[in-house]
């Protein structure tokens, strides 16, 4: 069997597959092989499955998952990164670019995936067995990731599961989200009965029968089938290949992590072959562009390591708001004063300059340009009396304060440094820590609740505590209410940045509150005036974090001791529960296909 980055070079220099850029109602997608000269031997077989594969690593430069959780309550994008300011201002159209990105990777993938399943007999006569319904499997799974995605984000799509091959076949109307779904839970099915528990580690990034299960338990719990959801859960966590959480939460996500068991599915990209730039997009100006940073109501989403919200722990300090909280605050966010990336995150854009530190020494003075903003003001170091002049752009903070860690590759913006980076760090879809979520939630949604739920929530909680020094707050009650709370709470810490959280607060019923509000950034220059007025947010039983008669000021580059106010959201309950059909799939079928509601 083929390495799968191997593969991928070869369809990059055969095929060039990521040229492309189709939609469900084309023909045929133009960077696929065409079945008249292919699918002829097994190579030709393995090159059409990577290319399936390669339909999922982007969405632009930065890939899906990522994007998908700056469309929710997690975090600000500055710049409009991806297009998803349209998704969390109300603009939503079907003439925006993000609808059609996404809409046209999910069915190119798809194509891909029928392309193949419908030619691969071709090459069964000299395809070694094993491999043949392997192959066939790994195109089944992956159409019905494909089918999965889209039908959370828009709802009834059109569904097909062969190729094009006549203009009568072109345009077909949307089939219902439950008939889809019925329709890949059952080839997922069999897929779980032909792949290995586990693929070999030198196969990272395909699909395994403990991903299928996994999937199906996903795509169970977000559509209200707790039994479904449980039983798939279990057959990995009682699988003969049973994965095990990584030791180490914030390594997990590093270049340590690669390789973990944990990691049931992930997106694997190599130099020279398929990079991202989610290290440039997150990162601080010390090597990234700080775009998409975390809002100050994620920060203050993590409990306290008493294992309570911040406005339920008297003990909780606000002026000094990041001591005592769960180790997965600071291991998925950069914060203020912490070192990062070789220099120490300042509060904001008005901190004249900061250190560079060098295996834990200070070993010179930086210069922030931002603080002289406008051009040519003059401004001092007070620590070292050096007189600064120059303008530019903000190098060591972001507007909120704050930096994704997770997928953020600080070596590569150690080693890069302000130029422009790519990165191959994985970023992962399916981890182990989900499905025990997923087990807990199916379990406590179907009032079937036993030792084993707690047994799995405090599993996820335990490893988040690992390397701390800090027992991890256990979670011992058996109230559904409580347990409700508790278990999304968990999901929304844990699985940040990783691109679940749309669709959680969308099936949870919650999205219309959390995405109808002001996001914030932490205070310009520290905590000081929020600690002395004893200010505490609110935080309600769905995990809302608001923040009544706080000091807030708009967004500017020299802030005060408020709140940075930094962008107003809407949501529409009556339409933005899904996203809308590309207005090009409406045109060129004549009206065949359906527009969702409110578009």
């Amino acid at each position: 069997m083929k390495n799968i980055k191997n593969i991928a070079i070869m369809c990059l220099s055969l095929l060039v597959f990521g040229a492309c850029e189709d939609t469900v109602l084309n023909l045929e997608d133009p960077g696929a092989p065409t079945d008249a000269t292919f699918f002829q031997t097994e190579d030709q077989l393995e090159i059409a499955l990577a290319g399936i594969y390669q339909s999922l690593n982007y969405v632009r430069t930065v890939p899906f998952p990522q994007l998908l959780d700056h469309t929710t309550d997690y975090a600000f994008n500055r710049g409009n990164v991806g297009g998803t300011i349209a998704t969390t201002s109300g603009g939503l159209s079907s003439t925006e670019a993000i609808v059609s990105v996404f809409w046209d990777r999910f069915y190119t993938g798809i194509q891909r995936s029928n392309n193949l399943l419908s030619n691969m007999e071709k090459a069964k006569s000299v395809t070694d067995p094993e491999r043949y319904m392997q192959i066939k499997a790994e195109g089944l799974f992956l159409r019905a990731l494909f089918y999965s995605y889209l039908t959370e984000l828009y709802g009834d799509v059109p569904f097909r599961t062969e190729i094009v091959t006549s203009l009568d076949d072109l345009i077909i109307p949307k089939t219902s989200k439950a008939t889809i779904g019925a329709n890949i839970l059952s080839d997922l099915e069999e897929v779980a009965t032909i792949l290995p528990a586990v693929q070999p580690s030198g196969e990272r990034g395909r699909a395994s029968a403990n991903a299928a299960n996994a999937l199906i338990a996903r795509i169970a719990l977000y559509n209200g089938d707790m039994e479904l959801a449980e039983s798939a859960a279990l057959k990995v966590i009682n699988s003969t290949e049973k994965p095990s959480l990584f030791p180490d939460y914030e390594t997990l996500f590093t270049a340590d992590g690669v390789g973990a068991s944990e990691v049931i599915l992930d997106l694997s990209y190599k130099d020279g072959t398929q990079t991202h730039k989610i290290a440039q997009v997150q990162g601080s100006r010390f090597g990234g562009w700080c775009q998409l940073v975390p809002a100050q109501q994620t920060v203050d989403s993590y409990e306290t390591i008493n294992g309570l919200p911040i406005d339920e722990d008297p003990s909780y300090d606000p002026a000094n708001p990041f001591a005592n909280r769960d180790p997965r605050l600071k291991a998925s966010i950069a914060i203020p004063g912490e070192i990062w990336s070789d220099h120490i995150i300042m509060q904001h854009s008005d901190s004249i300059a900061t250190w560079k530190v060098q295996s834990g020494v200070k070993v010179e003075r930086v210069f922030n340009p931002n603080a002289a903003n406008p051009a040519g003001r003059k401004i001092i170091d007070p620590l070292t009396g050096t007189e600064y002049t120059a303008g530019g752009a903000n190098r060591f903070t972001s507007f909120t304060g704050y930096f994704w860690k997770k997928f953020s590759d600080e070596p590569a913006l150690i080693l890069m440094n302000g130029t422009a980076l790519r990165s191959e760090q994985p970023v992962y879809l399916i981890r182990y820590a989900e499905v025990l979520l997923t087990y807990a939630e199916a379990k406590i949604e179907a009032g079937t609740i036993d030792n084993s739920v707690l047994d799995a929530i405090n599993e996820v909680k335990a490893r988040a505590y690992n390397n701390s020094g800090i027992p991890y707050p256990v979670v011992t009650t058996t109230d559904q209410n409580e347990l409700r709370k508790i278990v999304r709470r968990e999901r929304k810490v844990e699985f940040a940045d990783e691109g679940l959280r749309l669709f959680d607060i969308r099936r949870w019923g919650i999205a219309e509150k959390v995405m109808n509000t002001t996001v914030y950034g932490g205070p310009a220059n520290g905590f000081s005036k929020i600690g002395g007025l004893g200010f505490v947010p609110n935080i309600d039983e769905d995990g809302f974090v608001t923040y009544p008669g706080a000091p807030s000021q708009p967004r500017v580059e020299l802030g005060n001791l408020d709140y940075r106010t930094l962008e107003v959201r809407v949501f529409d309950p009556n339409k933005h529960y899904l996203w809308p059909i590309p207005q090009s799939e409406i045109d060129a079928s004549g009206g065949i296909v359906k527009q969702n509601q409110g578009y």
